[in-house]
């Protein structure tokens, strides 16, 4: 066992155990296949309780310990990373609503917790020219329910969520109507469906396809609304940095693996590796220093902004480091092993996750200028 990632790898099974030991000894076409049962593993070992606190049922795990758990998953299936990361934006989001709440609403976290539901996210709908912070899925209050329209797509989890998490706008709530609320929808409702979206061969295993609802009935108890659950955006903002920090750590995880590859093919290619290796490494230092300063509590627009910067700086690095690796590992390398391919093709979608550096970099840039810091404005 080489001397990468041996931190990373004891967090992962201190807290979810047999995990890494089941994807390590698991081939990456099989993790990643369309097939995979990753997901069902993640579950049966105890991962979805990774960040949920202690007096919540939870693991209790850290947000740098979940940084560090999350970069040992990415290195042996960048599916699971990243489908398990809308989990804990999920699960992130009612926590953070749960803190201060009646004993009820604290009762339903705990009872997910116990229940090891998976939560898909439906938030991020992304829109031609439009903001992926502004919901597309709509809520109409009628009498004791929400009836909920709309649809996610790429929504990760699609396939094993027992859960949906959705930002939706709501409307029948009198002077509340165009605010944004959190809808809390149980997987199997009727008029809930599950289409198949994800065509391309990579991150297959994350469960990407289209939900959509139809007149979708939610009970009113499970819908929050922001202006009586997170007046100041702020729980929203804390959602999209566990978001931020742990789909960074998961494709750095990916990057990982490729190093472990230059490692193991012993062509003495020091600078190369140590090229490739130092910005992964630089680049998991910045997430983990993010997740220190949520530690130690901060939330709000400043640390918003710095992950954001964070992972706008990532994104160029993953592009170095494959190709950096890619030619280390030589032509022969790429044809006798696909893994090698997959994997460069695969930290590619980081570029993809919301928001995109097009649409944030105003609003960075105006930040840095004196401006107020939002995700939608």
């Amino acid at each position: 066992m080489t001397a990468l990632m041996v931190r990373e790898r004891e967090i992962l099974e201190q807290y979810i155990p047999g995990l890494f030991d089941y994807l390590d000894r698991t081939p990456l076409s099989d993790l990643e296949s369309r097939g995979s049962d990753a997901i069902a593993k993640f579950k049966e070992f105890g991962g979805t309780a990774l960040i949920v606190p202690k007096e919540l049922g939870g693991s209790g795990a850290t947000a740098l310990e979940a940084v560090r758990a999350q970069r040992a998953i990415g290195s042996r299936s960048p599916s699971l990373g990243a489908a398990t990361t809308m989990h804990h934006l999920s699960i992130a989001s009612l926590i953070e609503f749960a803190r201060g709440a009646s004993e009820d609403d604290r009762a339903l976290v705990k009872g997910l917790v116990e229940q090891h539901a998976v939560i898909a996210s439906g938030f991020s709908e992304g829109t031609p020219g439009g903001s992926v912070f502004i919901p597309t899925m709509k809520a109409k209050r009628v009498g004791d329910v929400y009836v909920v329209n709309g649809s996610k797509k790429p929504c990760s989890l699609s396939g094993s969520m027992d859960l949906l998490t959705a930002s939706v706008e709501v409307e029948g709530v009198g002077e509340k109507d165009g605010e944004r609320a959190v809808a809390l929808i149980p997987a199997g409702l009727d008029g809930m469906t599950v289409e198949k979206f994800w065509d391309t061969p990579f991150l297959e295993a994350s469960q990407s396809d289209e939900v959509n609802l139809h007149d979708v009935q939610v009970p009113a108890d499970l819908v929050l609304l922001n202006s009586d659950d997170d007046p100041d955006g702020v729980h929203e903002m804390t959602g999209y940095l566990w978001f931020g920090m742990l789909i960074s750590a998961n494709y750095l995880g990916g990057a990982t693996l490729l190093l472990e590859k230059m490692l193991a093919a012993d062509k003495g290619d020091f600078e190369g590796y140590t090229r490739a290796a130092a910005d992964i490494e630089s680049s998991m230092a910045a997430i983990e220093s993010v997740a220190r300063a949520v530690d130690d509590g901060e939330r709000g627009q400043d640390i918003s902004a710095r992950l954001l910067f964070c992972r706008i700086a990532i994104r160029d690095a993953l592009v170095r480091a494959s190709s950096a690796a890619m030619e280390s590992l030589g032509g022969i390398g790429f044809i006798k092993s696909p893994d090698i391919g997959y994997l460069a093709g695969a930290l590619q979608a980081f570029a993809f996750h919301p928001p995109s550096r097009r649409s944030i970099s105003e609003t960075l840039t105006k930040y840095h200028g004196g401006d107020e810091f939002a995700f939608v404005k």
